[in-house]
């Protein structure tokens, strides 16, 4: 492979790792989201089962009371089972993102070295055909002499 090919490779998996970054932080706001949402209503539920609670104390004036705490207890555990299971998929995803995000790394990274060690031979076999024309002249200008 010659060096500008390497280099559009190397172009092209830079951008790749700034898209993965992008989605990367992306995915990690919507888990902090969907977590502030599990812990509102998380909170909710709390505040729900302390109001009950003092009016279980007080004394229910009537039966319809009680059943719309249960129902409404019930309703609010369905909530948060599934917040717990959205907090659970942006969490996967978000671990996801990162091992394509590690991966796009080291593809860049084996990509530079591969740049490097290319450039590096290059230099080498230019300063070995500098070194043959100085060699060559020096050769030359001592014949004429």
């Amino acid at each position: 492979m010659n060096r500008r090919k390497i280099k559009k490779v190397l172009d092209l998996k830079g951008f790749t790792k700034k898209q993965l970054e992008i989605e990367l932080r992306k995915s990690k706001d919507e888990l902090e989201i969907e977590n502030a949402r599990l812990d509102s209503t998380i909170h909710l539920f709390e505040k729900t089962i302390a109001e009950f609670n003092r009016k279980q104390n007080e004394g229910f004036k009537n039966a319809l009371e009680l059943d719309f705490f249960y129902s409404y207890f019930s309703h609010l555990n369905k909530l948060v089972d599934q917040q717990t299971l959205s907090v659970k998929k942006r969490l996967m995803e978000v671990e996801l993102n990162q091992k394509a995000l590690l991966n796009s790394h080291r593809e860049k990274r084996l990509c530079e070295i591969l740049h490097d060690k290319i450039l590096h031979e290059e230099m080498k076999l230019t300063s070995k055909v500098e070194q043959k024309e100085i060699d060559f002249n020096f050769i030359s200008r001592g014949k004429r002499r």
